[in-house]
Order: structure tokens, then C-alpha cells, then sequence
């Protein structure tokens, strides 16, 4: 048996809605895929003729009728059939698919990832290719040669110069002056 009624409420993202039916106090739940025309979309206060349905322990409207949609007959004249004739192409929306932003982000950090691993390999290919170059260091004596001699004295402190300092650092064991072994001594000595 056909009931009539008209929808209540519909949720376009989602694809359905409510009927309200007189004369009873519950809803009808209906969804758009139970619509004949899909391409026409449901609206509020717009009446239904349907038959109620128990799926899966819930009742629901099927079989809906559109009673507000009128359909129009085609006139045949010269123009309506060049219309007719013509190819068009449907683009139909469906608007009960969950739009979802999650799948874009997860591709998003996909791609970086990738992007990112891809990066990593290239400068491990191009550091494999550089071939190291051995630096020779060029120690100038001093043109000038001091008496010095190793006298027991390891500190900057103890030194009266940078040239003596050099010196000892060349000659003289157990020596503290080149905390980091470059061959330059009293790096952080301001006095010279």
C-alpha cells in the first residue's frame, strides 16, 4: 500500500532525509538512492507518494514518487529535435559520498615522504662521486731561527711569543698549547 507524505529534512552531503507522514508520529527515513531520478534533487516540503519497508530491523521509504515533479512533453519542431540529436555530456553529482580531507593529507605526507627519501639517496649518490682532495700544509720555519730550548715549560702562559710557542709545539714533548692538534698553539690566547 502507497502512503503520501513530504520530506522534513535532507542532508545533501550525505544523501538522505526524512518524511513526515500525516497522521503519525515518527519519521520516515528515505534515502536518495530509492529515487527514481537522481539527477533532480530532493527538496523540504516536497510531496512523496512511497511504499514503507523494514530493512534490516528499521522501517524506510522505498519505490518514492515525486508528485510535485511535472514532466513535460516534448514539442517536435526543427530545433527540439537538433537538441535532442545532439551529444551531451552528463556530469552527475553524488552528493551522498563522503567528502573526506584525510586522504588528501595522507597522500600529501606520502609524497613528502617519498620526495623526501628520494632527496636523501640523491646526496648520498652525489657525496659517493667527490672525490677527496688531500690538502697539503705548507709550516713556514721562521726565517729567523731563536735559540730556544726545551726547558720543561708546556703552558701558553709560560711563553713570551707566538714564534716560541710554535717552537715548542714542534719540538718539545708533552706540551698543552694545541688542544685540538692543528699545529696552532694558543688559539684562544688573546695576547697574540
Amino acid at each position: 500500500m502507497f502512503l503520501e507524505g513530504k520530506i522534513k529534512t535532507y542532508n545533501e552531503d550525505r544523501g538522505f532525509g526524512f518524511i513526515e507522514i500525516e497522521g503519525e508520529s515518527k519519521d520516515l527515513f528515505f534515502h536518495i538512492k530509492d529515487f527514481p531520478n537522481k539527477n533532480v534533487l530532493p527538496k523540504v516540503g516536497e510531496k512523496l507518494k512511497f511504499r514503507k519497508v523494514e530493512e534490516g530491523g528499521k522501517f524506510k521509504a522505498d519505490n518514492i514518487v515525486r508528485l510535485d515533479i511535472k514532466i513535460e512533453t516534448p514539442r517536435h519542431t526543427p530545433q527540439s529535435r537538433a537538441l535532442e540529436n545532439k551529444p551531451r555530456t552528463i556530469q552527475r553529482k553524488q552528493p551522498y559520498q563522503k567528502k573526506s580531507s584525510v586522504s588528501t593529507y595522507i597522500g600529501l605526507l606520502i609524497i613528502i615522504g617519498l620526495a623526501y627519501a628520494v632527496y636523501n639517496k640523491y646526496q648520498d649518490w652525489q657525496s659517493s662521486r667527490v672525490q677527496p682532495v688531500e690538502v697539503q700544509r705548507i709550516v713556514e720555519e721562521p726565517k729567523i731561527q731563536q735559540n730556544f730550548s726545551c726547558d720543561g715549560r708546556q703552558h701558553c702562559s709560560q711563553m713570551n711569543s707566538r714564534e716560541e710557542a710554535e717552537w715548542f709545539i714542534r719540538n718539545c714533548p708533552n706540551t698543552k698549547m694545541d688542544g685540538d692538534g692543528d699545529g696552532i698553539p694558543c688559539e684562544n690566547d688573546s695576547r697574540w
